[in-house]
């Protein structure tokens, strides 16, 4: 029931990067079929997957923060949970590993710290996804689907990649203009000059001269 209720509550219609949802009975569940798996796009050119990253973060700002104020957290980034479909658009097929949490609720209770943003330090595993499901639920914003992101798919030490991170050989004049092999990788673990919400969406998913130099590498 749960499973179903989010399909419902985040509709494809409405932006959100899930299957369309047909119907369900029992623990069946009926959706689109997307198409290929993110993992299957590991060797593309890199161009592809660079269009794919790109959306791979817009999407993990989507789920963090909304207007309807419910943070929706990734605990489970394997490539093989993605798909892209005939537009070149990534969708998230595997819904069912997520912690949402409200954020209303959040501001309304004022648990502990709750206003300060919380950052993923990777405490615990280090060579796999780690993360507070009591940390995420007590804070009105987390920067744990970018570090999911990142540190699981896009690094050259990801977690799920088999390629040395899904942006492997990236172009030297485009890294060089852009500096986006260093950005990735502090991303997946800040030092202590950055944090995960001033890369990802100023240096990152809003840097249009990479985008612009994408055009001319086609």
């Amino acid at each position: 029931m749960k499973f179903f209720k989010r399909r419902k509550a985040f509709p494809a219609k409405a932006g959100w990067p899930f299957p369309v949802y047909k119907g369900g009975c029992g623990r069946t569940v009926v959706e689109d079929f997307v198409g290929r798996t993110l993992a299957e796009y590991e060797d593309a050119p890199w161009p592809v997957r660079a269009n794919l990253a790109r959306q791979l973060i817009e999407m993990a700002q989507i789920l963090t923060e909304n207007s309807l104020d419910f943070a929706l957290y990734l605990t489970d980034v394997n490539t093989n949970n993605f798909a892209v479909n005939a537009d070149q658009k990534v969708v998230l097929v595997d819904a069912e590993n997520i912690i949402i949490v409200d954020r209303l609720q959040v501001r309304k209770e004022k648990p502990h710290g709750w206003s300060k943003p919380y950052t993923n330090d990777v405490i615990g595993c280090l060579d796999c996804l780690s993360f507070s499901p009591e940390d995420l639920c007590a804070h009105d914003l987390a920067d744990h689907n970018y570090y999911a992101i990142c540190a699981g798919i896009l690094a050259p030490d990801a977690y799920y990649s088999s390629r040395n991170g899904f942006l492997h050989g990236i172009p030297p004049h485009i890294d060089l203009q852009t500096n986006l092999s260093h950005l990735v990788k502090e991303c997946a673990h800040p030092t202590s000059q950055f944090n995960r919400f001033l890369i990802v969406p100023r240096k990152f998913q809003l840097n249009d001269s990479l985008w612009y130099l994408l055009l001319d590498y086609l």
